[in-house]
Order: C-alpha cells, then sequence, then structure tokens
C-alpha cells in the first residue's frame, strides 16, 4: 500500500511538474539552459537562492555540514530506496563520479524515512562510496522544495542554488560531464 501511493504521488506529480519551492518560500523559474546542457537537463535559475544550510548524519555514522563545502560547486542529489528510477540512477552518478571529485562535491540525500537499513542494502548492492547522508524526515528536501525524485541542486561556488536537474539521467554519457562543467565553467 505504502509503496503504491508513493508510485501515484509521483505519477501526479509528474504530470504536473512545477518548479521547486526553495528557501524563502519564492518559486524560482528555470530560464533557458546554458548552450551544451540543454540536451542533459539542466535547469539554470533566473534567481540564484543562498543554498540551505544543514547538517545531517551519514550512513557511515559521520555528519556532514554543507558549510564544509563552501567555495566548491556542489551536486546535491535526493533520492529514496522505494523509487525505481532513483535506485537505477544512483550507481550511474557513482560511476560518474569516477575521477571528478576534486571538482565537484556530490552529495546524495535518502529520505526514507526511518529505513536505515534498507538505504545500506542498496548502497552495499551498488557498491555507492559517494557520501550518503539521511534525512529520514524529510526537513531538508522539503527546504529544498523537492517536489519529485530523483532531483539534484547544483550549488555554484559562492553558495547558491543556481540550477537543477529533474528526474532520472544516464549519468554515464559524455554530456553529463560536459554540461556539468559547463555549468560550474569547470576545466
Amino acid at each position: 500500500m505504502n509503496k503504491m501511493f508513493h508510485l501515484l504521488v509521483l505519477l501526479g506529480i509528474a504530470v504536473s511538474i512545477a518548479p521547486p519551492l526553495h528557501a524563502g518560500g519564492s518559486l524560482s523559474t528555470p530560464q533557458t539552459a546554458p548552450p551544451g546542457s540543454g540536451s542533459f537537463g539542466i535547469q539554470k535559475f533566473n534567481e540564484k537562492k543562498e543554498a540551505p544550510s544543514f547538517s545531517l548524519k551519514a550512513l557511515n555514522g559521520g555528519q556532514v555540514s554543507l558549510a564544509n563545502f563552501k567555495g566548491k560547486p556542489i551536486l546535491l542529489a535526493f533520492w529514496a530506496t522505494w523509487c525505481p528510477s532513483c535506485c537505477e540512477e544512483l550507481p550511474l552518478l557513482e560511476k560518474f563520479s569516477m575521477g571528478k571529485r576534486d571538482q565537484l562535491v556530490i552529495l546524495t540525500l535518502a529520505i526514507d524515512g526511518e529505513k536505515e537499513s534498507k538505504i545500506q542494502r542498496v548502497v552495499k548492492d551498488n557498491k555507492i562510496t559517494l557520501p550518503v547522508l539521511l534525512d529520514p524526515k524529510e526537513k531538508i528536501a522539503r527546504t529544498y522544495g523537492v517536489k519529485f525524485i530523483p532531483v539534484a541542486f547544483l550549488i555554484d561556488r559562492e553558495g547558491l542554488v543556481a540550477g537543477m536537474i529533474l528526474g532520472e539521467r544516464d549519468w554515464t554519457v559524455p554530456e553529463a560531464w560536459l554540461s556539468i562543467k559547463e555549468f560550474f565553467s569547470l576545466r
């Protein structure tokens, strides 16, 4: 029943996708993506907002704070074990991260409630080495205005939410890295 409810909610949201709410409660409307990023689906926000800060428990037991990454470009990916698209995308994001972690911080936030064992199993089965942060009450997801998963927010070096990538992506295709590099002006 719970999985069916989540699937129906996701289906309803997918049909009526709206730009997410960001800190301050105002809507950010995406603008045309930068050249080259359109094929990968990056939505660049007209108005950049300060990324809501957080400090969350990591699946490995440590504590991770967004403030620790100030000055670095960040990809903040929200997912859940009950989301089939998320579970397909997570290993692709892991492959994408290889060799890029010195240029781009990638943090994943699991919004599975209190089901840490399920998250642990997905991470282990897919050999995920990316940081997996736990957002059990979805407080951070709500703060970022998450209405659909998977979704990734792009936070620039100044700590501003500059864009997002909504929906499942094949992170192993060449345009993924080309689009991210262009978006963040990486070399």
